[in-house]
């Protein structure tokens, strides 16, 4: 059975100065080991708050942030984490909304819907 579990970020002050794109990068680095299979971005544009779900085999974390974290900072976060890790990646052009990034160890398909608030990147492991 996954685990599930949601981690709240209540404390502003944790974060204060600190880059949407450097939050990102430390939430991503936490799991990249566990191979998540696809990272999201939600927005409740209401409420001015993000939730980064990060899911996988046995893997299913939903961390909710104080404030919106904007699409370009989430998937700049991501793709530096997996940089990080898995080496440079090439890009592919697939559509208007949508781009791979790959090499021969890994790909992330990015897939935004803005009018959804939703930024999904589907990850897969060679």
């Amino acid at each position: 059975m996954p685990l599930f579990l949601v981690i709240m970020s209540e404390d502003t002050n944790v974060n204060e100065g600190r880059s949407p794109k450097e939050i990102v990068k430390d939430v991503v680095s936490q799991y990249v080991q566990a191979k998540p299979t696809r990272i999201s971005l939600k927005l409740y544009w209401d409420d001015k708050r993000s939730t980064i779900s990060i899911n996988g085999d046995n893997l299913n974390q939903i961390i909710e942030r104080p404030q919106t974290i904007d699409f370009t900072s989430f998937a700049h976060g991501v793709l530096d984490v997996y940089k990080e890790v898995y080496g440079e990646l090439e890009i592919i052009l697939i559509s208007f909304r949508e781009e791979t990034y790959r090499n021969d160890k890994v790909s992330l398909d990015l897939y935004p819907t803005g009018s959804a608030g939703i930024f999904d990147i589907f990850v897969s492991y060679k």
